[in-house]
């Protein structure tokens, strides 16, 4: 077996040892196994640190913009903060407003209907039967107007006039006076007492007021968007003609004068020159198709 010596020498002396070369060969490749795994820890050392430093700045980059995020917040000042709550507090008061205003319309309570069985005559319907041209939808044109949406809303007909019950409704129906026969119905009857107030449903200007043939005492009105609204069989007239109208006014009182069986409000609706359903405008449900 080969073997190696190798001499130490120190000053006080000199010592001398004797090595199996087989250990050496081995001792190589094992000291440079171990030089390479010192390398390769020293680079994952380093990639680690870089990688660690790295995401530090991103983090310290992302608290420095919270931290600009809240200064500005803290420099929002109390003026500023007022006007938005003024302004949240605006909406809510609208909201209110609007909501009180169709109540107080009666929009989305729709009248009972007291009307009497076919072949019966009407105790609390009348007018005259003139030709209409096929009703139309209500229009919705008011959404589109740029006033703000209680103006829209106090502008169009809406409601009711009269909280009585439905006696007669609009379209076909019997001659009230022997419950024989069909005619047609322009309009709404509502049934009610002699003197109740009648409001109308809309700001407008008074058109007329004064007797016509059938219809007894009656008051039309302008509204905009080219809405016109007829309350007939009044048994008292509280408006003139050119006179300014706000929604909800009262303008006359219920009656029974023209063509009438007995105490009941005639309401109608027209658009253009066509009378509509008046009941479409009694709840916010009824469809609206788009506007001509």
């Amino acid at each position: 077996m080969a073997r190696s010596t190798v001499l130490i020498v120190t000053p006080e002396q000199t010592r001398r040892f004797e090595i199996n070369a087989w250990w050496l060969r081995w001792l190589r490749p094992v000291m440079a196994a171990l030089g390479l795994s010192v390398v390769a820890l020293g680079i994952a050392l380093t990639t680690i640190t870089t990688r660690y430093l790295g995401e530090h700045a991103s983090s310290t980059r992302q608290l420095e913009q919270l931290q600009r995020e809240v200064a500005d917040l803290r420099n929002f000042t109390s003026d500023e903060i007022n006007d938005k709550l003024s302004a949240l507090s605006k909406s809510e008061q609208m909201v209110s407003d609007v909501a009180r205003y169709l109540k107080t319309r009666g929009v989305n309570v729709k009248p009972v209907s007291v009307e009497p069985p076919k072949g019966m005559p009407n105790p609390a319907a009348g007018g005259v039967t003139p030709r209409v041209g096929k009703p139309v939808p209500y229009t919705g044109s008011f959404a589109q107007d740029t006033e703000s949406l209680l103006q829209a809303l106090q502008n169009t007909p809406l409601g009711v006039p009269h909280y009585g019950p439905l006696s007669s409704r609009f379209g076909m129906r019997p001659n009230p006076f022997t419950g024989r026969g069909m005619e047609l119905h322009s309009g709404l009857d509502f049934k009610g007492e002699t003197g109740d107030p009648v409001h109308c449903t809309a700001n407008g200007k008074v058109i007329s007021a004064g007797r016509q043939d059938g219809y007894g005492n009656v008051v039309e009105i302008a509204h905009e968007h080219g809405y016109v609204t007829l309350y007939a069989h009044l048994s008292r007239i509280d408006v003139k003609p050119g006179q300014r109208v706000h929604s909800g006014d009262v303008i006359g009182a219920l009656g029974s004068t023209g063509r009438s069986t007995g105490p009941h409000l005639h309401y109608e609706v027209e658009h253009k020159n066509e009378r509509l359903n008046p009941e479409i405008f009694l709840s916010l449900s009824a469809p609206a198709p788009t506007a001509d």
